[in-house]
């Protein structure tokens, strides 16, 4: 099969992606534009984005912020925000909030359509290596999987490295074409 013939999905684990690159590249990109530097002459078919919302009574200026930003991202063509949760935690009397259901969200995604046929190739963007087991599985059903590695070798995942078909590193240079502006 033609590269550029190929069905394309991407999965992008959200607040891993804005982690990644703000430690990384200490820097915001535009979305639209990495899908499309990552998807260049191929066949997109999917962009699956997963976030957990904040909670608007909580911190309202982060609410108001990320509200901002999904309002933007909704305009991709393709694209699908699939929420998960942040739980409210206390530990020695600090609140703290923990991101759940989306790594779950995502890995069933990503095994599910690789058997149901829906993409011949995705990209993963996230240095979580918990995706190894739902990158295996994608491979078992011949797809490739390509694992998108954002920061240095400490922060990349030697598990995904392992079980995708290929890693495509993202470098300094790669960013600076997808920076928001």
């Amino acid at each position: 099969m033609k590269s550029d013939t190929k069905r394309v999905a991407i999965y992008i684990d959200g607040s891993n992606l804005y982690f990644s690159v703000k430690k990384a590249f200490n820097a915001k990109i535009d979305l639209k534009r990495l899908c499309e530097k990552l998807t260049a002459g191929k066949k997109l078919v999917k962009i699956n984005y997963y976030i957990a919302p904040v909670d608007q009574f909580s911190n309202s200026e982060l609410y108001a912020q990320q509200q901002s930003f999904l309002e933007k991202i909704k305009e991709i063509s393709g694209l699908r925000i699939i929420f998960g949760r942040l739980e409210k935690r206390k530990s020695e009397g600090k609140v703290y909030y923990v991101e759940k259901a989306t790594d779950v969200n995502l890995a069933l995604d990503l095994a599910l359509d690789a058997q149901r046929g829906e993409y011949d190739l995705a990209f993963l963007v996230s240095n979580d290596g918990d995706f190894s087991g739902a990158v295996s599985s994608a491979v078992n059903f011949d797809k490739e999987i390509v694992y998108v590695a954002i920061g240095n070798n400490k922060t990349i995942s030697h598990h995904l490295r392992k079980v995708a078909s290929r890693t495509l590193k993202i470098k300094e240079d790669f960013i600076l074409d997808c920076l928001l502006k």
